[in-house]
């Protein structure tokens, strides 16, 4: 005896952003998981945000979308923006968020998405922002087996912890950036591109540097983003230095130094936050 198909129609949440066609799925309780077969003529209007289809079965039912449709990114960026204040600009193959983090919270600056309006231009502790930003369907932050799914720039935990940590610490006087080489120069080292910023306006792409970092080694490469191929060459008269912070620190101006000296501890944590959370260094 044949099954009936039923016609149904639902909106998804409006505060829930959707880059692609949802995925519709059903609860299956006798295998305890969530299926997506057993679904016709589906149809998804996106101006509504209505879905509409026929199904034989009656039960919970849900939408999905990839987690990792936003990985790998395509750039990003974390430049000073006043005393006490950084602006982190990520951008996703199908999201650009830019985000304001200060000492105990951080303010979600864009994307301009109606859907976003209830958690924007709000200053929130980090691990909220992060939990709603999750829940709006912007997913931009790698669990521990995305690299399963997404192609990235593997690099050992250990040199991926010491210059997310660098950053921050000097990230109240440094721009930093996507440098191109990261991805071609190993899993013990990373390239990431610096330029002192005091201002509240972004860096010259000609003030930024490529500083090559490894688990006891820093230095600043000769070679910049602009040339054809990366070559391992030490900057004229600069030096090697244990770590990056203390490598930005040779070529600093006496305000840089006083500024890095005088972050407080919860700015440099909140900023190493958002940095470990988005692992920007590998999903780029």
């Amino acid at each position: 005896v044949s099954t009936q198909s039923t016609g149904m129609s639902f909106t998804v949440a409006p505060t829930a952003i959707f880059t692609e066609e949802p995925m519709l799925a059903r609860w299956e309780d006798s295998q305890q998981c969530w299926r997506t077969d057993g679904f016709e003529e589906v149809k998804f209007e996106e101006e509504t945000g209505t879905i509409s289809f026929k199904t034989q079965f009656i039960g919970p039912i849900c939408t999905f979308q990839d987690s990792y449709n936003n990985m790998p990114f395509q750039s990003w960026e974390i430049r000073p923006h006043g005393p006490g204040c950084v602006i982190f600009t990520l951008i996703a193959a199908s999201v650009e968020l830019e985000i304001s983090i200060k000492e105990n919270a951080c303010c979600l600056n864009s994307p301009e998405d109606f859907e976003l309006d209830g958690i924007r231009n709000k200053w929130l502790p980090s691990h909220i922002l992060i939990q709603k930003l999750i829940a709006a369907g912007i997913n931009v932050f790698p669990s521990e087996d995305a690299d399963k799914y997404v192609s990235i720039s593997n690099k050992e935990d250990e040199i991926e912890t010491l210059v997310y940590e660098q950053m921050a610490l000097a990230s109240s006087a440094y721009a930093f950036s996507w440098s191109r080489w990261n991805a071609d120069c190993g899993e013990k080292r990373m390239i990431v591109r610096a330029a002192e910023n005091l201002s509240t306006q972004p860096v010259d792409e000609d003030m930024r540097k490529n500083y090559s970092c490894e688990p006891q080694k820093c230095y600043t490469l000769k070679c910049t983003d602009d040339d054809d191929d990366l070559f391992d060459e030490k900057l004229e008269e600069t030096q090697f230095h244990p770590d990056l912070f203390h490598c930005l620190k040779e070529g600093a101006s006496s305000d840089a130094i006083a500024a890095m000296s005088s972050t407080p501890y919860g700015f440099v944590d909140n900023i190493s936050t958002w940095l470990f959370a988005t692992k920007v260094l590998t999903f780029s």
